[in-house]
């Protein structure tokens, strides 16, 4: 009986957490952006709350007053923030990315140097083996070309022809015009959400007190440990990712700067350049060498060995500081296998999206803390004894002498 007791209770698990499971794909896949200014609001009250409740008991006024006042600075402080960090913002993108469009048509030339490089570096083989593999790299080299000048297959050739085709490269920045048909919808969001988040902070107490009182004791207690964790958890991720982000911005600042002070860099899109490749450098696989170790190499082909090994050498000190700070974060060494966390962003991605990217990575952490705190038991968690654990069986072993 035991063992059928115990094989209903590994089914009934199993039922429940498959339900919870399809439950968080329905309201990622379908309800989020829906539903996204309300959890913004109440994430925004929760923040709030202790500063408002100390506040209201120092000056003695009203906590909704306190909620209207605070809510009301935040948001004066973002708009500050956009208007007078976005306007230099703007012009370096807008500057980059014609930029970016206008380097684009001498992709033809930057093939034929890294042909006539990577050829002049085969000298120290045999002659024969030499021009058997110049023969074959000029071959490929001008079926590239002619993907890229004319966009036609070359006889014999069979991949597809629109693999180089230039327009899947600017498609994507010109797609952007297409998104200004979305900005009603996202400016009545944003309007919903400014005012949901004064409501949701003036009347927080009343909507806790709501749920608690619909719920059972030991529910509340749950979902109070879960909150707490969850804000734990959120807090530490929130500050590893704005550090790691933070010093990269500097480091590759500063480096250009010194690249350019130096006369080696003589380009400009300093700021620009140095937010995308932070923004980079929070995602697994991706990082500062993305953008950094390519341009390096566009750069000897191009013959500006300078600029090159200057670029190398802000890798290599970007790489270098962040296996020195990263152990440091405590939000990045929470105990999730890195696999599991490219595994979850790459699955959130496919599966939900941009949301997904970042959603799916937390969610596996808050099923690890909470299996770990015994929220949830899902799978078993081995726990090391402790020196209290050790005293404690000392002290029953005692117990038992002394009662003998």
């Amino acid at each position: 009986m035991d063992i059928i007791a115990k094989r209903k209770e590994k089914l009934i698990n199993i039922t429940y957490f498959a339900v919870i499971f399809v439950l968080y794909y329905l309201f990622l896949k379908y309800a989020f952006w829906v539903t996204a200014p309300f959890i913004i609001a109440f994430l925004v009250a929760l923040v709030l709350q202790k500063p408002i409740r100390v506040i209201s008991k120092k000056t003695k006024i009203k906590r909704s007053i306190v909620g209207a006042v605070s809510v009301f600075l935040i948001l004066c402080t973002i708009v500050t923030a956009i208007v007078l960090v976005g306007y230099r913002l703007v012009g370096e993108f807008k500057g980059l990315g014609s930029y970016i469009l206008a380097k684009l048509h001498d992709l033809p030339e930057l093939i034929k140097s890294a042909e006539a490089w990577i050829i002049s570096h085969l000298a120290f083989l045999p002659d024969s083996i030499e021009n058997s593999l110049a023969d074959t790299i000029s071959g490929f080299i001008d079926n590239i070309l002619l993907y890229v000048e004319q966009g036609k297959p070359a006889e014999g050739m069979e991949l597809n022809a629109d693999s180089f085709d230039l327009s899947l490269i600017t498609t994507p920045l010109g797609g952007l015009l297409s998104t200004a048909r979305h900005i009603p919808a996202v400016l009545t969001a944003t309007l919903i959400s400014i005012i949901a988040c004064f409501f949701v902070t003036c009347d927080y107490d009343s909507l806790t007190s709501l749920i608690k009182n619909n719920i059972s004791e030991e529910h509340e207690r749950m979902i109070v440990k879960t909150k707490r964790l969850f804000g734990d958890v959120i807090g530490k991720m929130l500050k590893a990712y704005a550090t790691i982000i933070f010093v990269t911005f500097c480091e590759i600042t500063i480096g250009l700067n010194v690249l350019k002070f130096i006369g080696v860099y003589e380009g400009g899109y300093i700021i620009a350049i140095s937010i995308c490749t932070a923004l980079l450098d929070i995602l697994p696989v991706f990082g500062t060498g993305t953008v950094l170790v390519p341009w390096a190499v566009i750069s000897f082909f191009n013959g500006q060995i300078g600029l090159g090994i200057g670029l190398l050498v802000i890798y290599g000190l970007i790489t270098v500081i962040r296996q020195i700070l990263e152990p440091r974060l405590v939000a990045m060494n929470v105990g999730l296998p890195p696999i599991v966390t490219l595994a979850g962003m790459y699955l959130g991605l496919q599966l939900f999206g941009v949301v997904g990217l970042f959603a799916l990575p937390i969610t596996f952490v808050m099923v690890k803390v909470l299996n770990e705190e015994g929220i949830i038991h899902i799978w078993t968690v081995k726990r090391e004894k402790t020196d209290e654990d050790c005293s404690k069986n000392d002290e029953k072993v005692r117990e038992k002498t002394e009662n003998k």
